[in-house]
């Protein structure tokens, strides 16, 4: 039997006084929690990059398979976070509570499928992506490591989405925040050797600080361990604070023939969409890795800095999932409308605000990140293209999670089709090999796939067919 609430759920659509209050209100603790992952990542970055370029190759090797495994656990938490808004914007408390017992168990069931694919292919994964030989032991190392902490990593995933879903972002703020400080302190011993630090004022005085000396692995446990902290935060939340997603640790876990039947339809082709990006870039690392590995290092430090321009898109993204899904399940079509136009007008406006400032410090940015003068050359130039032309990526990440507020799913699959295999690789290899134009192509030939697809979902949204897809 499960405890009663301390508190009924409540939905957000009236957080503010107006819609664009109620969204920036919404939005806010996520853009926040996007920024302090960004930031972590960033610092995470810039201390394997202190190790040399051969380190952040070893990394940058494996980001493609990441964002696969990334992929797959947001196809998850995409289908609970479409079925917690609406039985939220439902007022139907009971449904909600379900829901969440069975994302919790979904997680445990994904993260330990992704962790046996990981640990059967990581020793030759990184080889097959063509890893230069100073590079492939360490990617190896990295690889392994972080897959045997992808069970937590989807239960942060999934329990953050859910929570953001039931309109409470300050949770997950809260939570991944910590987890991104524990990771950070957990570098600053695992990575490095023993080594005496002197303090900023007294100069003659050193301190000497412990460290694993563990390089690359170091890097690897620390992100692994940082992701079991976060679940086990949110856990607690879930079965302890009181939220609209709050629920008893007693009680029915198992799935359900609707749950399973709307996570089919709306998670598969989200996996399908992000199978089809992240397939993309292994074949845009493949074709980069042929490159060298100084471009390959730029290409990767342009990737992890660009999402210092991106992060406010997720943030709104998130917002307009809860928000056009809470609408919706209120049956409430000219609410959901009036959400999509204003926050399609905002994120545009504080996209471009982030944008600017980094195109003209770029060349600083980059510079945070690595000490070889090549490298940070490479990267400058690369850094400036991205923030040029962030505004259509970024357009693209807000205009996702609106449609799949609305169960809508199925278009952004196409345009990511669409513009992967239609633009994007076709366009790199070009830009690569007839052009030789580098990896600065590279990244021009990234903007007019991202153009295109923003284009295809403004004509989605004037159509007004976002609204009346078939939700399965």
């Amino acid at each position: 039997m499960s405890r009663p609430r301390t508190s009924p759920p409540q939905n957000v659509l009236n957080l503010g006084k107006s819609i664009p209050e109620t969204i920036l209100r919404l939005s806010g603790p996520a853009i926040l929690e996007q920024f302090l992952i960004c930031l972590a990542s960033l610092i995470d970055t810039a201390m394997v990059g202190s190790i040399g370029a051969a380190a952040t190759a070893s990394v940058a090797i494996n980001i493609s398979t990441v964002w696969l495994i990334n992929g797959c656990i947001t196809a998850l938490s995409v289908g609970f976070s479409f079925l917690v808004s609406h039985s939220v914007g439902e007022s139907n408390p009971a449904k909600t509570e379900s829901v969440v017992r069975q994302s919790i168990t979904a997680s445990l069931v994904l993260g330990g499928f992704l962790t046996a694919a990981v640990l059967s292919v990581h020793r030759i994964l990184p080889g097959f992506l063509g890893a230069a030989p100073d590079v492939l032991p360490n990617a190896v190392t990295y690889l392994g490591i972080i897959g045997m902490g992808l069970i937590p990593q989807t239960l942060g995933v999934v329990l953050s989405a859910v929570l953001r879903s039931a309109g409470n972002t300050k949770i997950p703020l809260a939570a991944n925040m910590t987890s991104n400080f524990l990771n950070v302190i957990g570098n600053f011993f695992l990575i490095y050797p023993a080594r005496q630090i002197r303090l900023p004022i007294l100069e003659d005085i050193a301190v000497p600080i412990w460290g694993a000396g563990l390089g690359i692995g170091g890097a690897a446990i620390s992100t692994s361990l940082s992701q079991v902290a976060l679940a086990a935060m949110l856990l607690w939340h879930i079965y302890r604070s009181p939220t609209a997603a709050q629920i008893s640790p007693r009680g029915d876990y198992h799935f359900h023939k609707w749950t399973l039947r709307s996570l089919l339809h709306i998670g598969v082709p989200v996996l399908l969409e992000r199978c089809t990006l992240c397939l993309g870039q292994i074949s845009l690392t493949a074709i980069i890795s042929g490159l060298g590995t100084i471009p390959l290092a730029a290409h990767y430090l342009t990737n992890q800095t660009e999402g210092l321009l991106y992060l406010p898109a997720y943030g709104f993204s998130y917002t307009a999932t809860t928000l056009i899904g809470q609408s919706l399940g209120a049956k409430n079509e000219k609410l959901a409308a009036r959400f999509c136009k204003n926050i399609c007008i905002i994120s545009t406006l504080v996209i471009l605000a982030a944008c600017f400032p980094v195109f003209l410090f770029s060349g600083g940015i980059i510079r945070l990140f690595t000490n070889d003068p090549q490298v940070a050359a490479l990267g400058t130039q690369t850094l400036q293209i991205a923030a040029a032309t962030e505004l259509f990526f970024s357009f693209s990440v807000v205009a996702s999670g609106i449609c799949r507020g609305a169960g809508d799913v199925r278009f952004p699959l196409g345009v990511s089709l669409i513009g992967m295999w239609g633009f994007r690789i076709g366009l790199v290899w070009i830009a690569v090999n007839p052009l030789r134009l580098g990896i600065a192509g590279v990244w021009m030939a990234i903007a007019v796939d991202c153009f295109v697809r923003s284009l295809l979902f403004l004509y989605r949204f004037f159509s007004g067919k976002w609204m009346t897809a078939d939700h399965g």
